[in-house]
């Protein structure tokens, strides 16, 4: 909302009546037509009521009005206590909900959950974070087009369409575990002195992986485990594979004293156990006529996505 706009509430008012319309449009109630500005008798006084809506089913009566907020402030206590007095007043005991986008203090939400009030948060669909890949993750992009598609209320107007696109991301995450080297035999037999055995295991300092090196028979830096490691791993995306146990052997590779604590040692191999996250993020559509929404419900957080105009 821009800076200095007055928020008269009837642009959310509109998208809510829009909303709750589609909701039972797609629940199939016969007829039912959902209204917004509705005045209702009460027992002692008229009720303006922002979105109202009632039908008959198999002989019987229900009857819904919502309360929209477009607030800046989550909804306090006070507010639901004046809206269940709505309640009260109307006859036939209709059915209340509470809309807004700013949320819902918790003394709020528990006099609602005490009177049988629905609290929903509708608001834009907020972008998904940026994806995070680890150095040893990857991560797979699927483009996805659709076409948007908004009826008017009006027959006579051709609907709204919008053909956007959208990327379905799917990250891989490797869990390695029993990471291990295994000693040369044949250097420990020419090496005596250092009191290992080709049981011994190397404890690795916790460091990143990148700053763990390899040398080669002259003490000179010749690589990473982070680069071997991730070589290894190759071998599992190539053949997508949730779990897999991987084994590099080397030639001619060693250990130097900053890691081992007894010298340069000389390594047969490293090997480790690797199992695969996946995780999906569905596709994010950046609309220029219409927005993402997302109309949850409060406490269970049962969410629906919808297409509606911007505001």
């Amino acid at each position: 909302m821009a800076k200095g706009k007055k928020n008269t509430g009837l642009s959310y008012e509109i998208l809510v009546q829009a909303i709750f319309q589609a909701i039972n449009d797609q629940e199939e109630v016969a007829n039912l037509i959902v209204e917004r500005d509705k005045t209702l008798q009460g027992k002692t006084t008229p009720h303006q009521i922002d979105v109202y809506w009632k039908f008959e089913k198999t002989g019987i009566t229900y009857e819904t009005i919502v309360q929209a907020k477009d607030l800046q402030s989550p909804v306090k206590k006070g507010q639901l206590i004046e809206f269940k007095g709505v309640l009260d007043d109307l006859p036939g005991q209709p059915r209340g909900i509470f809309v807004t986008r700013s949320g819902y203090q918790k003394s709020a939400k528990t006099v609602a959950i005490k009177n049988g009030i629905i609290l929903y948060e509708l608001d834009e669909r907020p972008k998904p974070p940026n994806t995070v890949i680890t150095t040893l993750g990857w991560a797979r992009y699927e483009a996805e087009l659709r076409s948007f598609k908004i009826q008017p209320k009006n027959p006579g107007q051709k609907p709204v369409e919008e053909l956007a696109m959208g990327l379905n991301i799917t990250v891989y995450e490797p869990r390695l575990t029993s990471l291990k080297f295994q000693i040369d035999p044949a250097w420990l037999a020419e090496n005596p002195s250092t009191g290992l055995t080709d049981q011994s295991r190397i404890s690795l300092p916790a460091l990143p992986l990148l700053q763990i090196l390899l040398h080669d028979q002259n003490q000179a830096p010749i690589g990473n485990l982070e680069t071997v490691l991730r070589e290894e791993l190759a071998i599992v995306r190539e053949e997508k594979v949730s779990q897999k146990h991987l084994e590099r052997a080397f030639s001619g590779t060693f250990l130097g004293p900053g890691y081992t604590g007894n010298g340069f040692i000389k390594i047969k191999n490293v090997s480790f156990d690797v199992e695969v996250e996946e995780k999906h993020k569905p596709a994010h559509f950046n609309l220029t006529k219409f927005v993402q929404l997302a109309l949850r419900e409060i406490p269970s957080n049962k969410t629906r996505t919808f297409l509606g105009p911007k505001l």
